[in-house]
């Protein structure tokens, strides 16, 4: 039975040449795409669950209030997580990440710049699971002086050869001994690094410094375990060794345990660029969107087709066909065009999946095509597909009444029928929602690239000292660069104006006493505002003419005039630290002599925050502000003075405006991902109404003759033809434009700066999606109208 009904499927699907390419070319785009959003969701909720312990590990997060103010870190003290497992036998095991951000390692001439690096405790390799290439995890990082590298990093340094036991200087010339080389951090993991050094000194160094907050932790807990009790117990552990610290200040700090498979698209602490569950929710209804509007053109036409089926039903009746045999039957055609269509979807996922990777920033590979469960997603979606686009169909049809169809009386229902037109505005109001918001994702890309700063970005080259070493030819370097007229400025400063992080207790005159609070601190010297283009809209800048800037001055920006309610803040009195504990020696106290415009020192995804600038002459980051012209000229002449000045040091150096750029790189590329999927939606609807049109012009052949031979214009026939698609279009736009704001004025309220939603968006996205509508009915219609009436006519 079931070869015949593939059988009568297959000649089914031949007899209808242009009927079936329109179907499988729909099914094909809606199910590739359908398979490449899936393969992003599936990437994207794979993130760190390749680790054994993986249900079991739990990232410690610090939540600090201050009395005016809250936020989260993904860091915490050094001594937490060890005193957690001294102190609670529940955890089983930790792991704390101490950073050393970009190191400097050599090997004899050889020297390399190396990005996160991290000191880790010798339970890294316990608790999270990574391969080795060489060396024992066990025992890799248990001695001082270890280094695990990572392969990448081992090939650079050593090639083809084993790096097991070979020596690597550091920056502060201290030489690590290479005990272990790993696989490369996947990447579907929110933590990554490129070397580990055991934590020897660091550790002992920062047993009890419950004050600072830049160590990243994590618990391993029994199977099972409900985290929360053990979060219960975190404000005794805050009582007992930070309280005396910061209680004093007002200051309550809270613990909490995010799961580590929830990091990546749940977390959302200050400084952190994650994933987001939210665009898992989005990119898979777009998926299934994809998949509707494929399902949703087979169902139209099919049913705008059951005149030429239904004598086919009639006399499969009369020869004693049941209904449930019929609807198999159809729904056997409906899953083989589909089958044919997610071969073509297969062949075609594999060819573009290089260019999705480019798109989305992923690294699919092709063995993931191969994967169980990606194969069983494939055949669900057969089965989705087939079932939901065949079944109407099937329904339908199989309900024809033998004796009305066979008279010759049955009239075809699927041209008018308000289901069919439901679909089509159920079409093109999912295809207007996408390019609606698609737009308001550009809009919103462009305001943050566009606004104002605070500080000019263009043409600022950034070096990194890595260290303090050489800085003492700094002013030697500064002059050699100066002489250049193509560089007009150079300042420094302790971070890179795009990045300012952390927190520093200051002593701050306020309007009713001395208080402890915490702010963003800085340090710069007295080019670097300039350099900037930074604009004191009171008092004054630092001077090199001043020394006394260093203990007495400080440079406030407008947001800590705001906080601290300052009417006259010029003369405020400022102290680094909190007040003197009994038997500490008094800090002198600094006053305000500057008031900065606000700037961004962060991406706009971070709100501005008060931030008080010290005057430091010698800092790790160099500014250089250069001329347009010619820049290559001028970044290979600072490449020169700069090895003259440090023959033993790398020149490496990045443009400010590129790390602006990279902060909105994952939305750009989401951005990138829905624009091409919208495409695709509207193209999937088009080219269903394009079929469907081709049928109701072929259904109206005789009615188009008998107007043109009364004398209707082509206009007249093109604007009868176009009408009613006309019309459903326009129904579908006060369906998707609701939609449409509500879901962007959410997705925008995630931003503390954002564009509007200006009406001018819907109206022009209306207006486009009415024309692609047109462009795609009109061919047809005028085709129709200007051939001879003769011809349609011979027959009657």
């Amino acid at each position: 039975m079931l070869r015949n009904y593939l059988k009568i499927a297959w000649r089914n699907i031949r007899k209808d040449k242009f009927y079936s390419l329109i179907n499988i070319l729909g099914l094909t785009i809606g199910v590739t795409c359908g398979l490449l959003l899936l393969l992003y969701v599936t990437d994207e909720l794979s993130y760190d669950r390749y680790h054994t312990n993986a249900s079991r590990i739990y990232r410690v997060a610090s939540q600090i209030r201050e009395p005016d103010k809250a936020f989260g870190w993904a860091s915490t003290q050094p001594p937490l997580a060890k005193t957690l497992k001294q102190d609670y036998p529940v955890v089983e095991n930790f792991v704390r990440f101490f950073p050393y951000g970009k190191v400097t390692f050599r090997q004899g001439e050889k020297r390399f710049y190396e990005e996160n690096v991290y000191a880790a405790d010798s339970t890294v390799f316990d608790v999270f699971t990574y391969k080795f290439v060489e060396g024992d995890p066990k025992t890799a990082l248990a001695q001082p002086g270890s280094l695990v590298l990572t392969q990448s990093v081992a090939q650079k340094f050593f090639g083809s050869r084993s790096a097991l036991g070979e020596s690597l200087q550091t920056n502060d010339t201290t030489f690590y001994k290479v005990t272990g080389v790993m696989e490369d951090v996947p990447k579907n993991s929110h933590f990554t690094f490129n070397a580990l050094l055991s934590t020897g000194q660091n550790e002992r160094s920062q047993a009890t410094n419950w004050g600072s907050f830049y160590v990243t932790s994590y618990l391993v807990l029994p199977q099972n375990y409900d985290p929360k009790l053990l979060e219960a117990k975190f404000p005794q552990v805050y009582d007992k060794y930070a309280k005396p610290i910061f209680g004093r200040m007002g200051i309550k700090i809270t613990y909490e345990l995010q799961p580590l498979t929830s990091v990546h698209l749940y977390s959302k602490l200050e400084g952190e660029t994650n994933g987001d569950i939210g665009y898992v929710y989005i990119f898979s209804a777009v998926a299934l969107f994809m998949l509707l509007i494929a399902s949703i053109n087979y169902m139209n036409l099919a049913t705008a087709r059951s005149a030429k089926r239904a004598k086919e039903v009639g006399l499969r009746k009369v020869m004693g066909s049941v209904r449930k045999a019929l609807m198999t039957q159809f729904l056997t055609e409906s899953i083989l065009m589909t089958v044919f269509a997610l071969v073509a979807s297969l062949l075609l996922t594999a060819a573009l999946l290089p260019f999705f990777n480019t798109v989305s920033g992923k690294d699919i590979s092709y063995w993931q095509l191969l994967q169980p469960r990606f194969v069983l997603i494939a055949l669900s979606v057969v089965v989705f597909t087939g079932l939901i686009g065949g079944s109407y169909p099937a329904f339908y049809l199989s309900s024809f009444e033998p004796a009305t169809v066979l008279k010759g009386s049955f009239k075809a229902r699927g041209g008018n029928s308000f289901f069919r037109k439901a679909l089509v505005v159920a079409q093109f109001a999912i295809s207007l929602i996408m390019l609606i918001c698609t737009w308001i994702v550009y809009r919103q890309l462009n305001y943050m690239r566009n606004k104002d700063l605070g500080y000019d970005k263009e043409q600022v080259l950034t070096i990194n000292y890595q260290d303090r070493q050489p800085r003492t030819r700094y002013d030697v370097l500064k002059n050699q660069l100066l002489a250049n007229p193509a560089i007009q400025s150079v300042g420094t400063a302790t971070s890179p104006t795009s990045n300012i992080n952390g927190r520093v207790i200051f002593t701050m005159e306020a309007n009713d006493g001395l208080k402890e609070m915490g702010f963003k601190p800085m340090g710069i010297d007295h080019d670097y505002l300039k350099t900037m283009g930074m604009k004191v809209v009171s008092g004054r800048d630092f001077s090199d003419k001043i020394p006394a800037d260093t203990l007495n001055g400080v440079i406030i920006n407008q947001a800590v005039v705001e906080r601290m309610g300052w009417k006259e803040p010029l003369g405020k009195k400022v102290r680094i630290g909190g007040n003197p504990q009994p038997g500490e020696p008094e800090r002198p106290m600094a006053q305000v002599v500057g008031v900065v415009k606000d700037f961004h020192q962060q991406s706009l995804y971070n709100p501005i925050e008060p931030l008080i600038m010290l005057y430091r002459p010698a800092n790790a980051i160099i500014h250089i502000k250069i001329k347009a012209q010619d820049v290559p000229k001028t970044v290979a002449f600072i490449s020169q003075k700069w090895k003259e000045t440090y023959p033993d040091r790398l020149f490496e150096y990045r443009f400010l405006d590129q790390d602006f750029e990279s902060a909105y790189h994952a939305d750009e590329l989401r951005g990138r991902i829905f624009t091409v999927f919208a495409l695709l939606t509207i193209l999937i609807a088009c080219l269903g109404l394009f079929g469907l049109a081709t049928f109701t012009i072929e259904q109206r052949v005789k009615e188009i003759g008998v107007r043109k031979v009364m004398g209707a214009s082509v206009s007249s026939v093109v604007l009868l033809l176009s009408k009613d698609f006309t019309k459903l279009v326009l129904y579908s736009f006060p369906i998707a434009i609701p939609i449409a704001y509500y879901s962007m004025y959410k997705w925008l309220q995630s931003f503390p700066y954002k564009t509007d939603i200006e009406i001018w968006v819907f109206v022009v996205a209306c207006l486009l999606t009415l024309l692609i509508c047109w462009v795609t009915v009109i061919y047809q219609s005028v085709k129709a109208s200007i051939a001879n009436p003769v011809t349609s006519l011979r027959s009657e």
